[in-house]
């Protein structure tokens, strides 16, 4: 890709769970006893690759672009928000080039379903898959994520201005 200037951008997302919601993250519908209680699918990894990239632009966040109060966003899927911003990023004249995430969550194992989140991801972004990262962590049992009342995501992406946008 060249020499083209480059931003970072740090995103980050916790939502609750209780019985009966669904339990989806990087697009995977995980069976697990617990699921998040939001307005979206609460994808949590999702929601914080939205908000790195959006700071990556420095455009606001994920409530910016996909407001709460939106109708169209009401039980929206987050892998299509991913999808929706990856085209602003690419209108702004930048391409993520790199993505590094993870997941906190103790108590639902999710090491069977990371490949299929990174081939989701790296589909929605238009990437190879060994341009993006997932991983999980337990907290070992501490906090609301290592007991299984919370999870939580981060993630940082890097982007890079496309070559017919350059100064």
């Amino acid at each position: 890709m060249g020499s083209g200037s480059h931003r970072v951008g740090l995103g980050h997302d916790l939502h609750r769970l209780e019985p009966g919601g669904a339990l989806v993250l990087g697009g995977v519908l995980i069976d697990a006893p617990v699921g998040f209680v939001t307005h979206s699918d609460g994808d949590v990894l999702c929601h914080a690759i939205v908000d790195a990239m959006a700071g990556a632009l420095a455009d606001g966040d994920l409530g910016t672009h996909f407001p709460e109060d939106d109708p169209e966003a009401e039980d929206a899927r987050s892998l299509d928000f991913v999808s929706e911003l990856n085209a602003t990023v690419r209108a702004a004249g930048y391409v993520v080039s790199s993505l590094d995430s993870f997941i906190v969550l103790g108590t639902v194992r999710l090491r069977p379903h990371l490949n299929q989140m990174k081939a989701n991801i790296a589909l929605a972004l238009g990437l190879d898959p060994a341009q993006v990262s997932v991983k999980a962590r337990s907290n070992d049992g501490i906090g609301p994520e290592g007991e299984g009342s919370a999870a939580s995501a981060s993630a940082v992406v890097l982007l890079e201005q496309l070559p017919d946008h350059a100064p």
